[in-house]
Parts: C-alpha cells; structure tokens; sequence
C-alpha cells in the first residue's frame, strides 16, 4: 500500500514538470493568425474536406516528399510546411482548417505526425469510428504532446472520430488547450492517447500565484467552458508521468459526461493548486479549479479513477471507478465538493478518500464494493494532521466488503468534524482514530456482520478526540450473525485530550450478536480533565459494558435507560 506521504510527494512531482516547454506545436506565424475567423464566421454554408486539400486517407505513409521536389514546391500549396518528410494528410487537415470553413473528416485513416494548430470558431466532424486519424510520429516518453492544439482561442468543436496512437509515444493528448473558452469534445474515441488537456496560459502554466480564476477579470488565464462527452480512451500507457484521459487545470465551469476510460493511468483529473498546505493548500487559499461536474464516467484498470487537487464546486456522481492501484474517487484540498450515487470497487488505498485540507465535503448515496480487508472503503488522509481539515458528510452510502471485513477509517489522518449517518454497511467496521478529531457523528447506520471481526478490532471505534471534541453515536443497528470472539466489542469508545473534557452520547442504538456490548477509556494524562460518557437508551443484550480508566483522572459515566444493563452513575 502506498502511504500518504510517498502519495503525496509522487502527486506533487507529476504536477510540476515544466509542461509549457514540452508540448510539441506548430509556430504561431503570421500565417496561422491570418486564417483565425471572426464572428462573422459563424454561420458558414460551406463544409472543407481534407480530401479536398490532398489528403489521401488510406493509411500508409505519404510524405510530402512523394508529390513535391522541393519544401518550396509543397509550401506553394501548404505555407506552413516545415520539411519534406510530413505527412501530406496532416498538411492537408491543417489547410482545411485554416481555410476558415468548419472541416468535415470524411471515413477515412488519416495520417498525423505533427500537432494541428485549430484557431478560433474551429468546427472539426467526423464520420464516426470510420474516420480515424493515426498519430505516426514517436515523441520521447517524457514529453507532452498533441494531436490539436488550442491557445487563447473560443469556441471550438470537435466530434465523431477516432484516434489511434500507431507511435509507441506514451505522452500523448488528441487535444491541449492553453487559455481556452468553449471548447467542445464529443463522441470521440482514442486508443493510446489521453482524450484533452486544459490548461492555463503558458505563462502561468505550472504557477498556482500566476493564474487568475475570475473570468469577470481581464486578467483571467485559466481555460473556461470547457465539454467533454461520449468520449472512449484506452490502452493509455502508464510513465514517469502519468496521463488522464481529461485534465482540468485552472479551468472554470467544466464537464465530462458519459465517457469510459479503460486501463488508463488517471480517468478524469482536476488541478487547481498543490493541496499540500506548505505550496498552495493553505486553508486561506483559493481554489483555482472551479464548478466541475463529472457525471456518468466509467475507469477500470488505472491508478485513479477521479481524482482532483485545490477543487470547489466540484460534483462527481453516477460515475463507476473499478480497479485502481491507488484511490477510487479523491477529494484533495477542495471546497464544496459532492460524490453522489457513484460505484466503485477494488481501489487499493480506498474507494472514497480525501487528502489534506478540505471543507464541506459530502458523499452521498455511494455503493463501495472491496473484497480485501486492507483496501479501504473509506479514508481521511491528512499527513499533517492538520485541525484544519475542517469537514466532511458521510450520508445513506452501501458499503459492503466480500470474503473479508473491512473498513471505513481515518488510520491516515483527522478531520475535525465527520458526520457518518444514514448508511449500510456489511462486513465492515468503523475505525474512526486519529490525533485531533473533535466532532464526530455516527448516526443511524446499519451494520451487519456476517464473519468474525479480527481481533483486536472493534464493530465501531471512536478515539483520539481532542479540543474538547464531542462524540455522537445514536439509533445505529449493529448485529452480528456470526459469534464474536469474546475478546470483540460491538462499540469501543475512548480519548486521550490532554487539554480538555472530551463527550460521548451514545444513545438509542440497538445490538446484537456481541460478547461485549460497549467499553470506554479516558487516555488523558491530565488530572484535571477527563472524558465523560453519557450512555442512554440502547439495547445491550449482552448485559456487558466495561469502563476501563488508563489515564491520569477517572472519567465519567452516566447509564440509564438501557436494556440489559442496570442505571449507573460512576464519577
């Protein structure tokens, strides 16, 4: 298992290759920018194919060298021609886009060996899965390319065909836009080759203080406006620097909907600063990729599914992740951001996790399937420990563990308030223990074990609550078909606040199937403060509850109401 540190550090690293040097593009000459359009181009009667402009489309490799004697010869008719040897189908897209009239990719495979530079008010279909264009040149593995390139331009379209990456390179995008606006991908299909990347102006490329996130300021260098839908990529190999089928870099108002990303290293990424509080995670700090939806996105065999850093107003849901070798679905230094009505299974490090600094996080209506004890449902890291992880909502999610039992936890970090409600959960525990956890609900979830709990674990355990935290833990179902082992209580409450009281309320919770019922501890190696217990109206069949003081100063409990355990005052 990766822990949080290495995670961190190798996240951080992807992140700051210096990308703006390494995208392979065709210069900015004064020929492009002459065939940029205009608003007036937007109601064009006339379609451009590339055919007409020379292409060929079959396949195999025509050079420029194989109709024209000379660069000067092939720049009569291509200006922009740099050598001989480019592909006459690359040439000849590139002239229909530059003729200024939207561009129809007929059936055909098309060769590709350099990057197409599309201006403004670019409209690009296809034919479908019968158009195919066939990236052929080999770019170093540690480079980032493109098969298209955008660059401070509005509105582009681009639909209906596929891509195919014959080159061996692993660095490739079918689209990378620099400082974008409107930009629509859809019902595209790649193999070998990450569907788009979006980012901020080349300026700001990899400099969370360089970018400005405000579109009602001029000063805005991010990309906004950005679509992407009914897309397929696969077989995108895995490098020193991993690629997502779609990256969201400082960008605004942006989404993904209906795609599959199949054995890819990341599926779909956000990036709107470096979450680790010492660069740009800082609480106080802006969150620079912003109101993002991810809605019906399926990614199996990868590292992460869905993923993002220094988001707010993100939303992830329906999506379905399986088989990641680190997390599932990652929230990482965001604001306001929801997974909702997603699936997911078999993701090492968790299904469901968040990283660093975050506030108001909510996931709801989830379904986490995992079939290994180790590999989490569910878990806070926070390297840090931070106080300043502030929040995160927990609600009427399934999670069910095959063949094994396992866990929702924090073993990696805090989160000052957590709210765990509402939820089922079949062969799996809840550990929620770490230094700084100070308001924690755990509340009308369903528990069902079907397997004994390995010991020395509980069926819930709630520790390590500090600042004068409080504990609630009401109305949850626990039961147990199976006999625990003696040794295993169904609810194993403690602290070890040095400063301050700590509190429980457990209250109206139903057991069954448990030697022990409950046990408390106070830790805290203060006299002066202790950690009280109010233990009211739950059904403890066992009749055991025991109260263990390993601390400094007895702490407090309160018993009444309870079945099968008498009413009980112990100061």
């Amino acid at each position: 298992m990766i822990d949080s540190g290495s995670r961190t550090r190798r996240r951080r690293w992807i992140f700051r290759l210096p990308i703006v040097g390494m995208v392979v593009m065709l210069p900015l000459t004064n020929r492009f920018a002459s065939a940029a359009t205009t608003e007036s181009d937007t109601s064009r009667a006339q379609w451009a194919n590339p055919r007409d402009f020379g292409a060929i489309a079959d396949g195999a490799s025509h050079p420029l060298s194989s109709r024209y004697a000379t660069l000067a010869a092939a720049r009569s008719v291509y200006p922009f021609a740099a050598h001989l040897m480019q592909e006459i189908d690359f040439c000849a897209i590139q002239a229909a886009i530059l003729s200024g009239a939207p561009v129809s990719l007929s059936s055909g495979r098309f060769r590709v060996d350099d990057t197409v530079y599309i201006p403004s008010g670019t409209v690009i279909a296809g034919e479908g899965d019968s158009t195919v264009l066939i990236w052929t040149r080999s770019v170093h593995s540690s480079d980032v390319f493109s098969m298209f390139l955008a660059e401070r331009v509005t509105r582009i379209q681009m639909t209906d065909f596929s891509v195919a990456d014959v080159s061996g390179s692993v660095g490739g995008y079918v689209v990378v836009g620099y400082n974008v606006r409107q930009l629509t991908i859809a019902r595209v299909s790649t193999t070998g080759m990450a569907v788009a990347a979006f980012m901020p102006a080349r300026d700001a490329y990899d400099s969370y203080d360089r970018v400005n996130i405000d579109e009602n300021d001029v000063r805005f260098n991010g990309s906004a406006s950005l679509a992407v839908s009914q897309c397929n990529a696969r077989d995108v190999a895995r490098s020193d620097s991993p690629r997502a089928a779609v990256l969201l870099r400082y960008c605004t108002r942006w989404s993904v909907v209906d795609c599959t990303f199949l054995d890819v290293p990341f599926g779909v990424q956000w990036w709107g600063g470096d979450s680790n509080p010492r660069f740009d995670g800082a609480s106080t700090k802006q969150r620079k990729c912003m109101y993002g939806t991810v809605t019906n996105v399926k990614t199996a065999n990868c590292i992460a599914g869905v993923w993002g850093s220094m988001g707010q107003g993100v939303t992830v849901s329906r999506c379905n992740v399986e088989n990641a070798t680190d997390v599932g679905i990652d929230f990482e230094g965001c604001v306001d951001c929801v997974a909702s009505e997603n699936e997911v299974s078999r993701c090492a490090n968790g299904n469901f996790t968040i990283f660093g600094l975050n506030l108001r996080i909510t996931m709801v209506g989830n379904t986490s399937t995992q079939f290994q004890s180790n590999f989490p449902h569910l878990r806070v890291y926070n390297e840090t420990q931070g106080v300043e992880n502030r929040s995160l909502n927990v609600e009427q999610n399934k999670f069910s563990t095959n063949g094994a039992v396992g866990s929702v936890d924090t073993d990696h970090g805090c989160v000052e308030s957590l709210n765990f409600t509402g939820n089922q959960l079949a062969d799996t525990r809840i550990h929620f223990v770490a230094n700084n956890l100070r308001w924690i609900t755990v509340a009308d979830n369903v528990m069902t074990f079907t397997r004994p709990i390995p010991t020395p674990s509980s069926a819930v355990e709630i520790g390590q609550i500090h600042n004068g935290g409080q504990v609630v833990v009401e109305r949850n179902s626990i039961v147990s078909s199976v006999v625990q082992q003696s040794s295993t209580p169904a609810l194993y409450l403690w602290s070890d606040d040095y400063n301050y009281d700590a509190n429980f309320h457990v209250s109206g919770n139903r057991i069954m199937g448990f030697s022990i019922d409950l046990i408390t501890d106070n830790f805290g190696r203060n006299s002066g403060v202790t950690s009280n217990f109010l233990i009211e109206k739950n059904a403890l069949p066992s009749g055991i509850y025991r109260k263990y003081d390993h601390g400094a100063r007895r702490s407090r409990s309160v018993l009444r109401g309870n079945s099968g355990v008498a009413d009980w005052t112990s100061e």
